[in-house]
């Protein structure tokens, strides 16, 4: 009967210690001091401002007007989108764009020192918010 209790407690461990691998970006930054954001916060960094953000090695404006519309644009040209937005009280913003014909993908926002991160369902950090400014549009 121990050994059966000791190859109980080890697969335990090592399917814990595997868990923990397979780990997502959202849970390492999380992991790391990073603070989920809830609804609240989220409005008020994005609702009536221009943010600017880091994907990549892009760099985006987006406008979320109060009116649950965001347009935003590649800051060295190329792209310029319009869609929809909507902040849900289970603390995520949902983002539509014309190209996802009226798909919202729903992200969570961490924020990480001076910057608000955004992953989307699966875990993955899509963008960095790197500046937050009061306007009235692009």
């Amino acid at each position: 009967m121990t050994f059966l209790k000791i190859a109980v407690a080890s697969f335990t461990i090592a399917l814990a210690g595997g868990s923990a691998l397979a780990g997502t970006d959202l849970d390492a930054a999380l992991q790391n001091g990073g603070e989920r954001l809830n609804s609240d916060q989220i409005a008020e960094l994005l609702i009536g401002h221009v943010v600017t953000a880091r994907s990549g090695d892009k760099m985006f404006r987006f406008y979320y007007d109060p009116s649950n519309v965001v347009s935003g644009e590649l800051t060295n040209g190329g792209w310029k989108g319009v869609g929809a937005y909507a902040i849900t009280d289970t603390d995520h913003v949902c983002v539509s764009m014309a190209a996802d014909k009226g798909r919202y993908r729903c992200l969570t926002a961490v924020r990480h020192g001076d910057v608000i991160q955004k992953f989307n369902a699966s875990g993955k950090m899509t963008f960095e918010l790197i500046d937050f400014e009061p306007s009235t549009g692009l």
